[in-house]
């Protein structure tokens, strides 16, 4: 669990002074007020002369400014505990629940990294949202009392609230917190329990008399001011997706995409901008979409597996494409600590399959294909080799080819005849989902790859004859449910689905000896190389 980067200050300062220092009764003089002005925070507010600015570490998150009282030089008239006060910052995000259905990802790479193995999974934390889950994540052994509102600011009704400790400690906190729709901006003080009713005047002087404004990052005309001259479309959506943005994160535009992120890898996230354009021109040349996409896509890369979790991903996930959200997320699955670097190659791999489901979403008319289709096409361009600047090929998937041939050695995959009509709930059947996210890439990759299939023209033509028959069928229906009244009607859009992904199969597989195909499969998977082993 992550602890407060104010409380490790407060327990330092807390050891020190204790180890050398006697209680002085005698206060250091408070020498009145300057006034702070913050436009990048959109904050203005008095400031104790007394107070000096302290820098904060990268690693904080929710505090945006720290300041503590001056030490005297006489060792005599410093306190026993250093008066601090921090501004918190805390974004009003909503709890997220775990998703699923339509974006159920695919399973965690196979095998995990030998690093891995032994690690037990990272629990998952609770989204801090409010300053009650604040302290209730960051100040564990601590009790934060109950809020007593406070005097209207700027028509912002604000909280005031007492901190203890649990373990009986002679220290206190004070927090008056400003709650808005957006976030909340908070005034925390900490000290020894015996400064504290001449250290709460001050703070409560600075909180009282802090000006909110937006800050100069989030004001819509000069957004407006940034993209006016970018030949950029969807520029409402763009403005939209940096006004939304959670202080720390920052967000880079290319022609279909925005990259919004909070991994300090900057190599990493421009090798993202470039990869996403590179494979949407393969995605395009591939599926050809029902009429021109004009959506912006998001994509959403966490700084780490916890931020990841946090968000609302799926256990059992590397990434997922929230279709409710319509965001493509996932993280920077690079680790480097002391033990191990590991390679972030993996993040790449989840971001070519993500972003086919987020292309794919638009291209087909917001129908999912059938799952061997879609996590299998998925799957497939996880393969893809960029290099220079250009994609140089598209090889096998790391993390299925051994699953795969596995089963066929043992008998264990899906017949052709039963993989091929799997709805959702079957594939992700979770005895077998494994065996199904393998088969379905294998599928996709022999129909693309084997020169068997290549001399075969009813072979050929599957893919090509599943997915615009898909997009064909489905476009009309819904015509027609428009036309009728229906277009928004969740279950007369879900039958059209369906009717359209039968058509797409039964137009596809006309002629199609499965039997026959399922044997040529079964060869050319068993003789394709793990490149890794090589």
């Amino acid at each position: 669990m992550r602890v407060s980067a104010s409380l490790v200050r407060f327990h330092i300062t807390l050891c020190l002074w204790v180890a050398t220092h006697a209680i002085c009764s005698s206060a250091f003089a408070q020498g009145g007020y300057t006034t702070e002005k913050r436009p990048d925070l959109g904050l203005t507010f008095p400031r104790a002369r007394d107070y000096e600015e302290i820098p904060i570490p990268p690693s904080e998150e929710f505090t945006v400014l720290y300041f503590g009282e001056k030490m005297p030089e006489k060792a005599d008239q410093r306190k026993r505990v250093r008066p601090e006060m921090s501004i918190l910052w805390i974004d009003q995000v909503p709890d997220r629940d775990i998703k699923t259905g339509e974006n159920v990802p695919p399973p965690d790479p196979e095998p995990k990294p030998p690093e891995d193995k032994d690690k037990k999974p990272e629990p998952r934390k609770k989204t801090i949202n409010s300053i009650e889950r604040y302290f209730e994540v960051n100040f564990v052994g601590w009790g934060l009392g109950k809020g007593v509102d406070g005097k209207d600011r700027n028509g912002i009704k604000p909280r005031e609230f007492l901190l203890r400790a649990k373990t009986g400690l002679p220290h206190k906190g004070w927090v008056y917190t400003y709650d808005t729709p957006q976030r909340s901006i908070a005034i925390f003080g900490l000290c020894a329990a015996d400064d504290f009713d001449s250290q709460v005047k001050i703070w409560r002087n600075t909180a009282e008399h802090l000006d909110i404004k937006e800050p100069e990052e989030k004001s819509p005309d000069k957004l407006k001011v940034f993209y006016a001259r970018k030949p950029l479309k969807a520029i409402d959506y763009r403005i939209q997706v940096r006004l939304d943005l959670v202080r720390g994160w920052k967000a880079e535009d290319t022609e279909n995409y925005i990259v919004v992120y909070d991994t300090p890898d900057q190599p990493l996230v421009r090798r993202i901008l470039r990869d996403l354009e590179l494979l949407r021109k393969e995605y395009e040349k591939m599926f050809p979409p029902a009429k021109p996409v004009e959506a912006v896509s998001t994509v959403r890369v966490c700084k780490n597996r916890a931020e990841y979790l946090s968000y609302g991903a799926p256990e059992m996930s590397a990434g997922y494409w929230n279709w409710v959200d319509e965001e493509l997320v996932f993280y920077d699955a690079e680790i480097v600590d002391k033990q191990h670097r590991t390679s972030d190659a993996d993040t790449f791999i989840v971001l070519y399959h993500e972003a086919f489901h987020q292309y794919i979403h638009y291209s087909t008319g917001e129908l999912p294909p059938h799952s061997w289709f879609n996590e299998g096409t998925g799957d497939y361009f996880s393969g893809a080799v960029i290099k220079d600047g250009k994609l140089q090929k598209i090889g096998p998937n790391p993390w299925r080819l051994g699953t795969i041939q596995g089963a066929i050695s043992t008998e264990q995959f899906v017949p052709w005849h039963d993989m091929i009509k799997f709805e959702q709930p079957q594939y992700y059947n979770p005895l077998i989902v494994h065996i199904c996210y393998a088969q379905g890439w294998s599928m996709i990759y022999f129909l693309r790859k084997c020169d068997v299939v290549e001399k075969r023209p009813e072979w050929k033509k599957i893919l090509p004859t599943y997915f615009n028959t898909l997009k064909s069928v489905y476009g009309t229906k819904l015509t027609e449910l428009e036309a009728a009244g229906k277009k928004d009607d969740k279950a007369a859009r879900g039958k059209a689905g369906l009717e359209a992904r039968t058509k797409a199969l039964e137009d596809a597989f006309k002629d199609v000896d499965l039997s026959e195909l399922e044997d040529a499969w079964k060869l050319f998977t068993l003789g394709l190389e793990d490149v890794r082993k090589r």
